[in-house]
C-alpha cells in the first residue's frame, strides 16, 4: 500500500463525527453508523473496565498472598534466629561439658595410675622410705639404709 492509499484509508473520529477522508464510514453512512461504532466503543471500554477490575481484584488477592508469605518468611526467620541462638549456646555448653570430661578423665588416669602403684607395692615385701638422700657421705647407700632402719627398729622395741 503506498502513501497516498493509506491516507485515504485512515479515518479518526471526534466525538463520533469523522474528520478527514472520505464521505463514508467504516460500518456504513449515517448517523446509526456513527451510533453503532460508539456502542462498539462503549462495549469495548465496559469490557476493559471490567478486565481491569478482575485484573485488580486478583492483583490484590496476589498482594495479600504475598503478604501473608512475607509474614510466615519474617516468622520462620525470627524461629531460625532463635534456634541458630539457641545451637550455639548448646555448642557452648557442650564444649565446656567436654572441658570438664576431659579434665575428669586425666584425673581418673592419675588415680588409676596411684591406685595400681599401691597394689602393686602391697603384694611386694619392701618397705619405701622417702625422705632419704640420693648419696650419702658414709659411701655405701646400703650400709647407710640399713644403719637408718636399725635405729627406727631399735626406737620400736623399746616402745614394745
Amino acid at each position: 500500500m503506498g502513501k497516498s492509499e493509506q491516507r485515504q484509508s485512515k479515518l479518526t473520529f471526534d466525538g463520533g463525527k469523522k474528520r478527514g477522508g472520505s464521505s463514508s464510514s467504516l460500518l456504513g453512512d449515517g448517523p446509526a453508523a456513527e451510533g453503532g461504532l460508539d456502542a462498539s466503543v462503549r462495549a469495548m471500554f465496559l469490557d476493559l473496565k471490567n478486565s481491569l477490575a478482575g485484573i485488580n481484584a486478583k492483583l490484590y488477592y496476589v498482594t495479600e498472598q504475598l503478604d501473608r508469605i512475607k509474614a510466615r518468611v519474617d516468622d520462620q526467620n525470627t524461629r531460625f534466629d532463635h534456634l541458630e541462638s539457641r545451637t550455639s549456646d548448646l555448642k557452648d555448653q557442650h564444649n565446656d561439658e567436654r572441658e570438664k570430661l576431659l579434665q575428669m578423665e586425666r584425673k581418673l588416669d592419675i588415680i588409676h595410675n596411684k591406685n595400681e602403684d599401691l597394689e602393686v607395692r602391697s603384694h611386694r615385701n619392701n618397705i619405701r622410705i622417702i625422705g632419704l638422700p640420693e648419696s650419702t657421705d658414709m659411701g655405701c647407700m646400703e650400709d647407710f639404709v640399713e644403719g637408718i632402719l636399725k635405729s627406727i627398729f631399735a626406737c620400736y622395741k623399746r616402745l614394745i
